[in-house]
């Protein structure tokens, strides 16, 4: 029975992570598909471009909220360390490719940072840190922003004692979230063209 619950947990997960706010937000508000717009992604930055800062915040708090429930619920039903490390995965996972929206989501920040808040707050200070350090030299937020992440699997490792599943799955979160801005990435390291 275990091994049941302990994967119903991780689809639950999934599927709280693909639940999308900024895109429904979007579409009840003005009709359209926020993925039509600017990065084509879901999550509180693009929205932020439909709607304005009120869009912006609601969006980041809720997504934000799915990575911290996903792993609540993990830990209510007792699930071992894990398990509960696996969840922020799953929703990370689905907010980058939810299942209703054709697998085309946001780029799971937000809800790596809600998860993180409740798994190991500690964590986040190394990545933001960094990512101030970083962001007078590059002068672009989101490419500062993964920066920061990339520290999270060293950062999670000091904050949780040494633990490898938080280890591992700060480094599969990253790598997710690095994947999802691969464009960014893309963008920021193809050379600009020499004028005449």
């Amino acid at each position: 029975m275990s091994a049941v619950i302990e994967t119903a947990s991780l689809v639950g997960a999934y599927l709280i992570g693909g639940c999308s706010p900024g895109y429904w937000l979007v579409r009840w508000r003005t009709h359209d598909d926020v993925r039509t717009h600017g990065s084509g992604g879901t999550g509180a930055t693009n929205v932020g471009r439909v709607l304005g800062k009120g869009g912006y915040a609601t969006v980041l708090v809720l997504d934000a909220a799915k990575g911290a429930l996903a792993v609540l619920l993990a830990r209510k039903l007792q699930l071992g360390e894990a398990w509960v490390w696996a969840c922020a995965v799953a929703a990370v996972a689905g907010h980058v490719w939810p299942p209703q929206l054709g697998f085309r989501g946001g780029r799971g920040m937000s809800t790596l940072l809600g998860a993180w808040l409740v798994l190991a707050p500690l964590a986040l200070l190394p990545c933001a840190v960094f990512m101030l350090l970083v962001m007078p030299l590059i002068r672009k937020f989101v490419l500062s922003g993964l920066c920061g992440i990339c520290l999270l699997p060293a950062a999670s490792w000091w904050a949780s004692a040494g633990s490898l599943a938080a280890t591992l799955a700060a480094a599969a979160c990253s790598l997710v979230v690095l994947f999802a801005h691969r464009r960014h990435l893309r963008d920021w390291l193809r050379p600009s063209p020499v004028s005449n």
